[in-house]
């Protein structure tokens, strides 16, 4: 939908080919997180928790401040997957060393998720199903999901 030099997008629109206007719900675009600030005729359209922003195009970047604003929120999202991704990886070491299980295999980490994996509910059962989704992972560990999958069963 054009709103003056802005282009937004709205989700989950029916087509009424018998209706000759274009119709939007107040209660729906709410909903979808969206602010509507009407003035006499008219009426503007912009995300909700933020102003309406010109959106005019940076002579430097070429980008439109949309974009810009995409892009940044985009690196800021990386951002923080990094480190929840830093956060998970701290946990989950600390977590395997205080397993007890051989060091044969000690730089192996589906061995020791196998070998420290145990039966207490369905869930537990169907995570070690999931495991044997991959060709490749069945031919590698195949007597340790051997032993699993006995256990599981009994």
């Amino acid at each position: 939908m054009k709103t003056g030099n802005d282009t937004l997008r709205i989700h989950s629109v029916f087509y009424s080919p018998k209706i000759d206007r274009n119709v939007l719900s107040l209660d729906q675009l709410t909903l979808q997180g969206f602010m509507v600030r009407k003035s006499s005729e008219t009426c503007k359209i912009f995300p909700m928790f933020s102003s309406p922003v010109v959106n005019s195009i940076n002579e430097v970047s070429g980008l439109t401040k949309e974009e810009e604003l995409g892009i940044s929120e985009k690196r800021r999202l990386q951002d923080l997957c990094a480190v929840d991704d830093e956060f998970k990886e701290d946990y989950l070491n600390s977590y395997f060393e205080t397993l007890n299980v051989s060091h044969e295999d000690e730089n192996d980490w589906n061995r020791i998720i196998l070998r420290a994996l145990e039966f207490h509910d369905f869930a537990d059962c169907k995570a070690l199903l999931d495991m044997i989704d991959d060709r490749d992972y069945i031919f590698k560990y195949k007597y340790d999901l051997e032993k699993k999958f006995e256990e599981m069963v009994r």
